[in-house]
């Protein structure tokens, strides 16, 4: 449902002692390694050569070079080495990767002004799951391209696939991580405890692991009004039980636990401002709020940025750079409980092999949003909350051939996704204080918005809140009556393999039939909205559905086992959806032209060469594609400044296209020597005029950069006698804006930045690593916007990369 107003102690007590108790005897930085039977044919002795990488990318275990698809794979050992706690940290060396706000954009697919535009999916061994914690996996494999065949919906630019460790049989592991990090202009120390444990139960049948982490990441931005910085703690229990009853089938039982709080924001405010409002209140029975109320404008010093022009004598001695003003600290609490369940079964009657993964989750999430800004010109303080609860069930059932008949592999399955909430009175409430200054501030600066509810004897605020909710602090309700969402899909794919005297080809063909439906009904009521007739509650409902299919078609040509050419197309797609009735306060507003009720899904038509090959007796690999995509029925969101809410639309004339190139390798030097070269190039255009978003055609893509390039240089050596690894590496990132209609002040410009680390094997079980970050403290910016959410203000936020850090890192196993 859109339309919003945008704006656990037990576990993780648990968390915290289960990490701390077993990092308390032993951390793990050993790498992972794959059952043998997961090996194919004469691959045990090579898997640590370049070209023998596994991946599921098609859903079974392939060797890269043979998966005709541009994929990135980061190994547990290569997380390690850089000290990567999520995998955000990793995706702005992707080549072609775009993160500005910590969601991953590949091939520039964006199409509108948000940070968020959900183009690139995600799963966690196999099931789709937004959590990147990368503590005990085996590793990262981004899929870049559409891959609406095999993995479905909301994949237009990429899949993203986190393979955690299974539960191994045969051998106990105690392992633990421990972090602590200083970055330059943030007062305290980043500290990351992580530790698990895998625990044989019966040889060869039954095993359980469990793997626990726990943060905290205090940040620079201060609220010079309250005093408070900006923190963040996370925590996750992974607890896996896996069983093989018998020799070809595989059982795991899964639950996921995971919290994450913070409080503040990561956003610097470097607005100019000009003047702010102050009220002038004089006592007057006879005012329907007990004051007669004048507003008056006091004019901040000439190029004063909005903390110091409201606050002289800030509560807090801060860098004007990375200090706020606001009334108060906006807050979040989400928790979130899944259950999985994965069998796999390797000979269902000598023909194929079955495979399921289902899973049930729900998610909690409480946040507040101050408004005190946007609704009262921080004259008053005036909140929201907001309340959800969540559930969602998913299901994939698939069958993959055996053996490869006269050269055919096929894989046919279905997938379906379920998602809803219930009744929830607590969807979103917004607050006021109660004192009578604040009362009569609140009404008469609100009163433009000709309430309507004279007919109820309501003449203030408060009268408002004591007549609808019951309580004169409330000023609005959304009510949710239930939200529901369905999506099911047939899926299937064909591969001929055609072996000839030059080489061999495959021909693959892949399609994908989806059907989704949604149901929304809610109730809303307050200040925004007025009344409806005698009654001031507003019950609306909206849905709908959509049905469709997406198709892929392939070949590839292996000249020798060490060259794959191949040609792609493949097209994606995200769900369509509800959007709610405008409110009353948006009818006027000057973007509110291009609402509609329901939105479709987009489509993404992609073109695709691409080549890998293995080189210098496989010390170079080398990855590269070049890709043409058309973006037709472009989602968009639209957002209301008038009234602070917001929509999504797409309509048959809004498009786009992207093309670029994709490069990657790897080069190994010697017996300990690994350099690796990275490089993106995006060039994006809308194509098509969109006056809500203030798009033309030609314009550029927001959130992405034209390049942006990796470069990294690992070397090995022996220190006293014992095993040393150093690295070095390059990031270079592009310019790019955040809005259409363009101002300067909506681009962050290029940067570069360099980091250094170092690892120190004590022993066979001790490893100590030092990582500097932002070596030569470059100071950039990862994202930038001179847009306001009130037609009135100007504004200029502002988000940092990391400053220099130091972190030392200490891992144990037993």
């Amino acid at each position: 449902m859109s339309l919003h107003r945008n704006g656990r102690v037990e576990r993780r007590a648990l968390a915290s002692a289960l990490a701390m108790a077993l990092a308390a005897g032993t951390a793990s930085a050993q790498e992972p390694q794959l059952d043998a039977a997961q090996l194919p044919p004469a691959a045990e002795d090579e898997a640590t050569t370049l070209d023998r990488v596994l991946v599921t990318a098609r859903k079974r275990t392939e060797n890269i070079m043979e998966v005709p698809m541009n994929i990135t794979v980061i190994s547990a050992t290569e997380l390690n080495d850089r000290n990567v706690a999520n995998v955000q940290d990793i995706y702005r060396t992707i080549a072609g990767g775009s993160s500005p706000t910590g969601e991953l954009i590949l091939r520039g697919l964006v199409g509108g002004n948000t940070t968020t535009p959900g183009t690139t999916s995600q799963f966690v061994d196999g099931i789709p799951f937004d959590f990147g914690n990368v503590f005990d996996v085996e590793q990262v494999e981004v899929l870049r391209g559409p891959q609406g065949t095999l993995w479905g919906s909301n994949a237009i630019g990429g899949t993203v696939q986190i393979r955690t460790r299974a539960p191994q049989f045969n051998d106990f592991e105690l392992y633990s991580t421990l972090v602590a990090e200083d970055e330059k202009n943030v007062s305290g120390t980043r500290s990351r405890t992580q530790a698990g444990i895998n625990i044989p139960l019966v040889d060869d049948t039954l095993a359980m692991r469990i793997a626990a982490s726990v943060s905290d990441s205090p940040g620079k931005i201060v609220n010079a009004y309250t005093g408070n910085a900006y923190e963040s703690e996370n925590e996750f229990i992974r607890t896996q039980l896996r069983w093989a009853p018998t020799e070809d089938l595989d059982i795991n039982f899964g639950h996921i636990w995971t919290a994450t709080d913070t409080r503040g924001t990561v956003n610097a405010d470097r607005s100019i401002a000009g003047y702010y409002t102050v009220p002038t209140l004089t006592e007057n029975p006879d005012s329907p709020w007990g004051y007669d109320v004048e507003f008056g404008e006091i004019d901040c010093p000439a190029g004063a940025e909005r903390p110091a022009c409201r606050a002289p004598t800030p509560l807090v001695d801060s860098d004007p750079k990375f200090t706020v003003w606001e009334l108060m600290d906006g807050w979040s609490r989400d928790t979130t409980n899944l259950f999985s369940l994965k069998m796999d079964h390797g000979d269902l009657f000598g023909i194929a092999s079955a495979h399921y993964v289902g899973s049930y989750r729900k998610n909690f999430s409480n946040s507040l949003d101050n408004w005190s800004r946007l609704d009262l010109d921080d004259m008053a303080r005036t909140w929201i909350v907001n309340r959800s609860s969540n559930q969602r069930t998913t299901h994939e059932l698939r069958f993959q051939n055996l053996e490869s008949l006269g050269g055919l592999d096929w894989t046919v399955g279905f997938f379906q996704d379920r998602a809803w909430q219930g009744y929830n009175p607590n969807e979103q409430w917004q607050y006021h204080d109660t004192d009578p200054r604040s009362i009569a501030i609140f009404s008469a600066w609100n009163d433009y918005f000709a309430y309507g509810f004279n007919d109820l004897g309501i003449d203030n605020i408060a009268e408002l809140g004591q007549a609808l909710y019951g309580n004169p602090g409330i000023n609005y309700n959304l009510t949710t009556l239930h939200d529901y969402t369905k999506e099911q899909a047939a899926f299937g794919e064909l591969s001929y393999l055609i072996e000839t005297g030059i080489g061999r080809f495959e021909l693959t063909g892949g399609i994908r039939y989806f059907d989704f439906e949604g149901s929304t009904a809610f109730r809303r009521s307050g200040i925004w909205f007025g009344t409806n007739g005698d009654s001031p509650y507003f019950d609306e409902a909206s849905s709908g559905g959509e049905s469709g299919n997406r198709k892929k078609f392939g070949v590839s040509y292996m000249p020798n086992a060490e060259t794959n050419i191949y040609a792609l197309y493949s097209e994606g797609y995200r769900p369509g959806g509800n959007n709610a009735p405008l409110p009353t306060s948006c009818l006027e507003d000057d973007f509110a032209g291009a609402y509609q009720s329901r939105y479709n899904s987009d489509l993404i038509d992609n073109h695709e060469l691409g080549v890998k090959a293995a080189m210098f007796d496989r010390r170079l690999r080398v990855s590269s594609a070049i890709y043409r995509i058309d973006w037709s029925e472009t989602w968009a969101e639209v957002y209301m400044p008038s009234c602070g809410f917001s929509y999504t639309t797409n309509t048959p004339g809004q498009s786009a296209k992207s093309q670029g190139l994709e490069f990657e390798s790897s080069l190994a030097l010697g017996e300990s020597t690994m350099v690796t070269v990275n490089y993106g190039y995006t060039d994006t255009e809308m194509t098509a005029a969109n006056e809500a978003l203030g798009s033309e055609p030609g314009d550029k893509m927001t959130m992405v950069p034209r390049y942006n390039a990796y470069l990294a240089l690992d070397q090995g050596f022996r220190v006293f006698g014992r095993d040393a690894f150093a690295r070095v590496d390059l990031a270079a990132y592009g310019e790019f804006k955040s809005h259409f209609n363009t101002r300067p002040e909506d681009v962050a410009p290029a940067y570069q930045t360099v980091n250094l680390s170092g690892r120190l094997h004590l022993n066979d079980n001790a490893v100590v690593s030092v990582h500097v970050k932002n070596l030569f403290n470059e100071d950039y910016l990862t994202y930038r916007s001179a847009r306001s959410r009130t037609s009135s203000r100007s504004a200029l936020y502002e988000r940092y990369g990391a400053e220099r850090s130091v972190g030392v890192r200490f891992d144990y196993s037993f």
